[in-house]
């Protein structure tokens, strides 16, 4: 059963209480702000993240299941979050380092199922020979990094 956009709201929104994330980083829902900020539609029978900026889209991600929608959103919410803690941060740890440490704790605090996606999404930044990768750790890989986010692409920089 596909849910509605109020009850997907709602079931983000929880999600993101408990993380205590800002407003400025929960997706909207049905329609974009146009500000880079992700925004959740439903379609045919799919739910779809899509990310515009001014008019255009720099991606769209369909999933079948609620719950990978729920894993992509507290992912990119996370990774934000985990940004601005890092770039506040002056400690001397390395900023890759830093950041995934902030972005496991945020992601410690709700019960999703997702750290280990988490955990080989991270593992597979982190890994510059893929050949080395298993082939779960490879699709998680090539999905995520598919679906940068335009704040991920300035931070991670763009696929060559």
């Amino acid at each position: 059963m596909i849910l509605t956009l109020p009850q997907i709201e709602g079931k983000i929104r929880e999600f993101a209480a408990i993380m205590n994330a800002p407003e400025e980083f929960i997706p909207t829902f049905g329609s974009s702000n146009q500000t880079g900020l992700p925004h959740i539609e439903i379609s045919n029978g799919h739910y779809t993240l899509i990310v515009c900026e001014k008019g255009k889209e720099f991606s769209r991600e369909s999933f079948d299941n609620f719950d990978d929608l729920v894993f992509k959103v507290v992912q990119d919410i996370s990774f934000s979050m985990a940004c601005e803690r890092v770039f506040e941060d002056t400690n001397d740890q390395s900023y890759r380092e830093r950041f995934f440490q902030v972005q496991k704790h945020i992601l410690s605090k709700i019960d999703v199922n997702h750290n280990e996606k988490v955990k080989l999404y991270q593992e597979s930044l982190t890994t510059e020979d893929t050949s080395a990768l298993s082939e779960s750790r490879k699709k998680i890989l090539l999905k995520s990094n598919n679906h940068k986010t335009p704040l991920q692409s300035r931070v991670f920089g763009k696929e060559k």
